[in-house]
């Protein structure tokens, strides 16, 4: 199956991967959020909508929604190298080292996870590849490499990637601040009205401008090593 539609059982496959509940680990990981509640610089609602704008801003859609355009543009001239090439590219673009390793962890995760979930996906070809070609196995080229072959259109697997890293981040904050489960949801809502309007900015740009500007982040996700007490591994 190549990407450009999607109906019935393919297209419940692709919502269980976006469910939330996927046993990839992504509860244990904050990406930085712990330091900046630690910090008082995230203390109320309000303020978490500025981080989560940030972080889909500068970061989410211009890398790994980038990422995720590369690997369909790859896949669909078979070429693996490329592929690996986006994967090496995210996961340098990840300076702190914890929110690389968390990404790659996820990764790996679901390559496992995938092979009984989605065995018509051709994972060990992917494995091969990132083998033979030296990648990461990073989070967002395998959920681009699960989505082409369920046959998700590019821009709803961009946006469906996108929308697993927002509900990361949300989740988490729920364990970290006091925050409600209705608070927690309807901030999502209105975060998917920002996440297409950020993913038609940059549509259009080649896959190999990916990049990403986050120094303050970057700061406090390196800072979230030495914190003296940690909910998060990341």
């Amino acid at each position: 199956m190549t990407a450009g539609n999607i109906s019935g059982s393919s297209l419940l496959s692709y919502v269980q991967l976006l469910d939330s509940a996927l046993p990839i680990g992504g509860f244990s990981h904050s990406f930085g959020l712990e330091t900046f509640v630690q910090q008082n610089k995230v203390t109320n609602i309000q303020e978490l909508e500025q981080y989560i704008i940030g972080q889909i801003h500068a970061s989410l859609v211009r890398l790994e929604g980038l990422a995720v355009k590369g690997v369909y543009l790859a896949m669909a001239e078979e070429d693996l190298w490329r592929v690996c090439l986006f994967d090496k590219i995210v996961h340098v673009g990840r300076t702190p080292r914890e929110s690389r390793e968390g990404l790659q962890k996820m990764g790996k995760r679901l390559i496992k996870l995938g092979h009984s979930l989605y065995p018509e996906v051709e994972l060990s070809k992917l494995e091969q590849g990132i083998t033979v070609h030296g990648g990461y196995g990073t989070l967002p080229i395998i959920h681009a490499w699960i989505s082409y072959k369920l046959g998700v259109p590019q821009d709803e697997a961009v946006k469906g990637y996108l929308y697993t890293s927002l509900t990361t981040i949300v989740n988490s904050a729920l364990r970290l601040m006091s925050l409600g489960q209705t608070d927690g949801q309807l901030l999502i809502r209105r975060m998917l009205t920002l996440i297409d309007q950020q993913w038609d900015l940059v549509r259009g740009l080649p896959a190999e401008q990916l990049h990403a500007f986050t120094p303050a982040h970057d700061i406090r996700a390196m800072q979230h090593e030495t914190l003296y007490s940690r909910l998060f591994m990341s």
